[in-house]
């Protein structure tokens, strides 16, 4: 079973290391479309920053998978409904475009990434001092 997943794990980082960011930019939305789009009620919030970095601030019902740790990632992805729609983000967009690739090629098809990730949405929704 573990060698499964390292083949699998290989060929989606295979696949996904080929793919330029032009490959992910019709599925980049805007904060302003993400933050719309995450209060529907078919909507899974994925933040795919390292644990340390989710601890330090997420969007609210972001759930957090690692794509860094590609094993748990993929293992964790697979026991995800498919039928979905996921909103992606990380710190700056490179992570979660990579993610989204990740996910195409196991099947999912609803899949939008945060454009600027964490950065652009704190930029939007800070607060004036």
């Amino acid at each position: 079973m573990k060698k499964n997943i390292f083949i699998l794990v290989l060929l989606l980082f295979t696949a996904t290391h080929f793919l330029s960011a032009q490959d992910t930019a019709g599925v980049a939305i805007s904060v302003n479309k993400f933050e719309r789009k995450i209060k529907k009620r078919n909507a899974v919030v994925m933040d795919v920053r390292t644990p340390e970095e989710y601890k330090s601030g997420f969007i609210p019902k972001a759930l957090n998978y690692n794509v860094l740790d590609s094993v748990n990632f993929v293992q964790s992805v697979q026991l995800l409904d498919k039928n979905k729609k996921y909103f992606i983000y990380c710190k700056s967009g490179r992570r979660s475009g990579k993610a989204l690739m990740m996910m195409k090629q196991m099947g999912f098809s609803d899949l939008h990434h945060l454009s600027g990730g964490i950065t652009a949405w704190d930029e939007k929704n800070k607060k004036p001092s």
